[in-house]
């Protein structure tokens, strides 16, 4: 994989900017096409996230007892993200196409 390629296919484990990697030619490149599927995949479930976390929040966020719901959501939601995007970023470094655990068997790209 050539250094641009493994540029975006780092860049696509870091929130939306699997977008800069998105707008490169990827048709000739299927490693950068996994990265950015897994990237992409890992972002819509980041913002799920933080949509359901909302929710939660503007139901229990006003109730004193029951606000901690919220905070150990968004604790949850921001560590597995955190966790998800180290073991894409390192499957990069490692030159490996392993899905990531749970979303990994989504696929967006084809």
């Amino acid at each position: 994989m050539n250094n641009d390629a493994k540029t975006f296919s780092y860049l696509a484990y870091i929130g939306p900017l699997f977008l800069v990697g998105l707008f490169s030619d990827i048709r000739n490149n299927p490693t950068l096409r996994f990265h950015l599927n897994q990237g992409m995949v890992l972002f819509i479930c980041e913002l799920a996230g933080m949509i359901i976390h909302s929710v939660v929040n503007s139901i229990f966020g006003g109730i004193i007892l029951l606000n901690i719901i919220p905070a150990l959501l968004f604790a949850l939601v921001g560590l597995g993200s955190l966790i998800l995007s180290l073991i894409g970023i390192f499957n990069v470094a490692g030159d490996r196409l392993s899905p990531l655990p749970i979303i990994g068997v989504v696929n967006i790209l084809k």
